[in-house]
């Protein structure tokens, strides 16, 4: 049968060997005699394997409880073969597919009907078999096309069959995570955008928008924290940071003061009744305004929320983010002291999109806006400070003819951007991510490492300053998105993140003998 990997491959009378049944199935499983159960909203199911090869096939056998729209479906990367769309029928969706989402016309699985779909890559297509119902052919790009998955979203899903050949084994992920946020946790609805400290005690401090109502990114969101004092294994009951009711208080971006300890954070504001598209349409009753915030007891306690819109954005611009993740603290003679914030914008009447930074002169009493990238299609950014004192603008990218981050450097503490460029080896689905110095050595970075949709966090170092990336750790194969690293006191490094499709948003923890020396 030529099964280069394979996670599962449960008894339905086929004589190939079967391959043992993972001990350790992902939330929401379990092993019911010859199947595979996993409940509604489960974490999706990994065959362990990735199709990485020109060629492959995947065999699926599999009954859901429901069989109308609830979205359940084999995930391929970050497209999905739907069983039961919105409108009850099968459908495809993700960048594998063109980036939209379209209905197949065949019925939907019945409840309680076991249905049979066979997918097969070749030369560059991709053959669907739906219960015998063979699909005209399907274009595929080449390439990996990501790890290979089932969901089964509002569904109860029973796999009896879920067979990869021709695929490559998905690597291992190296070090251990905890959950910090679970949705539903305190009431909320959604926990998204992560943000780390680590706070001149040593404690981390953990941030993130709690979302009430939705997952949207508009309405009643506050900025929440919570603090482990053992590196990330344990994490304390959540603190509100600020709830301005039912308005957006998001993009949460400390930054940490050396020599005082005091914790200053930058964060975004809009009324919760405008949408993103209304700001930038310049059709809202509001805008995006800035605000600082700060505590001077590592976090126990925070200063009411004071705005600084006026010297942080200009009159031009619409939408506006802090962020996400952490600002930095400059630590070369000739702006020693200076704290920098990643930031970004859109100009009201061009629609163009860039990246930016604000800084502060006075451990963060004040803030100036500083310098724009020369280039537009980038926003959501992070800033790291190089050993001859230049900084490093790392950029979320918006050209989708290139799926790899951008980047810019500054001479001047920030206040211009030059030699802005595409850094072939991160690769990227169009996602926030995160660069921090590890060592004098060294720089890491973390984002989801794929080109077709946000799964497979990865964490890289570079010993060339952010020229060349050689070193990838695979942190969690399953889906993820934001994240935001820090090195602790120990020598070991955590990286909060956004895992689980949304779920919830999990610290992982990496011992120091298993990063570089």
């Amino acid at each position: 049968m030529n099964v280069r990997a394979l996670t599962l491959f449960l008894a339905c009378g086929f004589t190939a060997a079967q391959a043992p049944l993972p001990t350790n199935l992902p939330r929401g499983w379990e092993r019911r005699g010859d199947a595979l159960v996993g409940a509604p909203h489960a974490a999706p199911l990994d065959s362990g394997v990735t199709l990485a090869n020109a060629s492959g096939r995947i065999e699926v056998e599999l009954q859901l409880a429901d069989g109308r729209a609830t979205a359940a479906s084999l995930v391929i990367g970050g497209s999905h073969v739907g069983f039961c769309g919105r409108d009850g029928r099968p459908f495809v969706e993700g960048p594998l597919f063109g980036g939209k989402t379209r209905s197949l016309d065949l019925p939907a699985p019945a409840p309680g009907e076991a249905f049979k779909l066979v997918l097969t890559r070749r030369r560059g297509s991709l053959l669907l078999d739906w219960n015998g119902a063979i699909q005209p052919p399907m274009s595929a790009p080449d390439g990996d096309l990501g790890a290979v998955r089932l969901r089964p979203h509002r569904d109860t899903m029973t796999v009896r069959q879920f067979v990869v050949t021709g695929g490559a084994p998905a690597p291992q992920a190296i070090g251990a995570s905890v959950t910090v946020w679970n949705n539903g946790e305190a009431g909320v609805d959604t926990y998204r955008i992560p943000a780390l400290v680590v706070a001149g005690n040593g404690d981390l401090l953990a941030f993130a928008e709690a979302r009430h109502g939705s997952r949207s990114d508009t309405g009643d969101i506050d900025i929440v924290m919570k603090r482990s004092r053992d590196g990330g294994r344990t994490w304390s009951a959540q603190q509100t940071v600020w709830d301005d009711g039912p308005n957006t208080c998001g993009n949460p971006c400390p930054v940490v003061v050396s020599e005082t300890g005091a914790v200053v954070m930058l964060t975004t504001h809009n009324l919760g009744k405008d949408h993103e598209s209304q700001i930038i349409a310049g059709t809202s009753t509001g805008t995006r305004t800035v605000w600082l915030l700060r505590s001077e007891d590592h976090g126990a306690t925070w200063s009411a929320p004071r705005e600084v819109t006026a010297t942080t954005k200009l009159p031009s611009w619409t939408w506006y983010a802090t962020g996400p993740g952490a600002g930095v603290e400059l630590r070369a003679p000739e702006h020693r002291g200076r704290l920098v914030i990643p930031c970004d914008h859109i100009e009201a009447e061009t629609k163009r999109y860039f990246s930016h930074v604000i800084y502060s002169d006075d451990r963060g009493a004040t803030w100036r806006l500083g310098g724009t990238t020369p280039q537009d299609r980038v926003n959501e950014c992070e800033v790291v400070e190089l050993r001859d004192g230049r900084l490093l603008l790392n950029m979320r990218n918006y050209d989708r003819s290139k799926r790899t981050r951008q980047q810019a450097v500054s001479d001047d503490g920030g206040r211009t951007w030059r030699d802005q460029r595409h850094v072939p080896e991160l690769t990227e689905p169009i996602c926030q991510a995160s660069i921090r110095r590890f060592s004098d050595e060294a720089l890491m970075f973390s984002n989801p490492a794929s080109r077709t949709g946000r799964e497979r966090l990865v964490l890289r170092f570079s010993f060339d300053e952010g020229q060349t990336w050689p070193r990838a750790e695979l942190l969690d194969p399953g889906p993820a998105a934001y994240s935001c690293l820090q090195r602790t006191p120990g020598g070991g490094v955590v990286c909060l993140y956004e895992a689980g499709g949304y779920r919830e948003i999990r610290a992982h923890l990496l011992e120091p003998a298993e990063l570089p020396r």
